[in-house]
């Protein structure tokens, strides 16, 4: 089914949001607010349908043309590479306000846009970590929006520069999925993927360091930090150093505090680089090659790694904690993390968060828990996409 709509806003997820005749919402993929496009509808319930652009018919002065050829193939990486670099951020920090306004029914004005030299990172080249998968004939390719389909692929532009020349390079099985990973300091190279494909990957350099005990030395904010093939790591070396800073603009008491917590920590990036003049930290993480990352990094620190899931994680009265620091997946801190802690009655808890939509439910769930939130910062870690990142610093009621 074919419906010709002009749509009115942006909202989380990157689809632009419209009404059909019957008043009904549809989601479009593709379109910009104020535009009339034709939309293919995929997939239509009863309160909402989904679609994507066929055709502009009344083309918005935000739209651009895709500069990435693969892109134009139909590659669901860089869904918002449609629209012109400069609108992105404004768009992006429109959706967060509509999230918290929306689902956490918060005062938007939280919402602190700061736009200035460190409020995103480089338009291209910018990911150090890509996962790509096995297409047609052994070329190495990203899947494309909202399907299984692989667009083959001979670069990428926002990956940085190493991993978009080792891309032609690959032979690969079909359907056999490789995460490739460079440090931006030494220009080392990790690759891992599933056991089952292990005879399904061809054509990586011999430097490339391969498997699960591979790791990389990459520095952030004067510090380096050992990060292994299968641990979790920020989109890139920017990304990471932004929201250091960040971490720091929300939390200035972390400078000179007893102890801290790293939350969903990882390999303890915030532990190391946002938390250096803390006295004791500790970093609860549930990934095990990030457990010893996190030691090996934290080894000439007082510090202690929690085994296991912050929502089973409880605080120990006879060891008070003055801040935390949570740096959870896109769902969110959740019911549970709350729960744990904020039983800890930390003085702040910072929020890192990689979706609006989650920020919103974690800040109403802290709201009933005596945390208010005092400033959300919006950062553009992932231009030309529609993902944003927030800081939102949170204060213990009557503190």
């Amino acid at each position: 089914m074919q419906l010709t709509l002009r749509p009115d806003r942006l909202v989380a997820g990157g689809d632009a949001m419209a009404r059909d005749d019957d008043g009904r919402v549809v989601f479009i993929s593709g379109a910009i607010p104020g535009e009339l496009v034709e939309a293919e509808v995929g997939s239509a319930k009863k309160d909402y349908a989904t679609g994507q652009v066929i055709e502009v018919l009344e083309r918005s002065p935000l739209r651009d043309s895709p500069s990435c050829a693969h892109r134009r193939a139909g590659c669901g990486g860089c869904d918002w590479m449609h629209i012109q670099p400069a609108a992105q951020f404004d768009a992006k920090v429109e959706i967060v306000r509509e999230s918290l306004r929306r689902v956490g029914r918060l005062d938007a004005n939280l919402v602190e846009a700061i736009v200035h030299a460190g409020s995103t990172v480089s338009q291209f080249g910018y990911r150090t970590t890509i996962r790509v998968v096995g297409g047609p004939d052994g070329m190495v390719g990203f899947r494309e929006q909202g399907a299984s389909e692989v667009v083959p692929v001979t670069s990428c532009p926002i990956a940085e520069s190493k991993l978009s020349r080792l891309l032609p390079l690959l032979d690969v099985d079909e359907g056999a999925e490789i995460t490739l990973r460079t440090s931006v300091a030494t220009g080392a190279i990790t690759a891992i993927w599933d056991r089952k494909y292990r005879k399904s990957i061809r054509g990586l350099p011999s430097e490339v360091h391969i498997g699960e005990r591979a790791w990389l030395i990459e520095r952030i904010a004067g510090h380096d930090l050992r990060v292994s093939a299968g641990s979790f790591f920020q989109s890139g070396a920017q990304a990471a150093e932004l929201l250091v800073a960040a971490v720091g603009r929300a939390a200035p008491e972390l400078d000179g505090a007893g102890h801290a917590i790293d939350a969903y920590g990882g390999v303890g990036l915030f532990a190391v680089a946002a938390m250096e003049s803390v006295g004791k930290v500790t970093v609860i993480e549930s990934t095990k090659s990030s457990w010893f990352d996190a030691e090996f990094n934290l080894a000439e620190r007082e510090s202690k790694i929690v085994r296991g899931e912050v929502g089973r994680w409880a605080p120990s009265p006879s060891d008070p904690v003055d801040i935390i620091v949570a740096d959870p997946a896109r769902p969110g801190i959740g019911k549970p993390g709350v729960a744990s802690l904020t039983a800890a009655t930390p003085a702040v808890l910072v929020l890192v968060s990689c979706d609006p939509v989650s920020l919103a439910r974690d800040a109403t769930l802290l709201a009933a828990a005596g945390y208010s939130p005092e400033r959300v910062e919006v950062l553009d870690l992932f231009p030309n996409t529609h993902h944003v990142e927030t800081v939102t610093r949170f204060v213990r009621n009557g503190s």
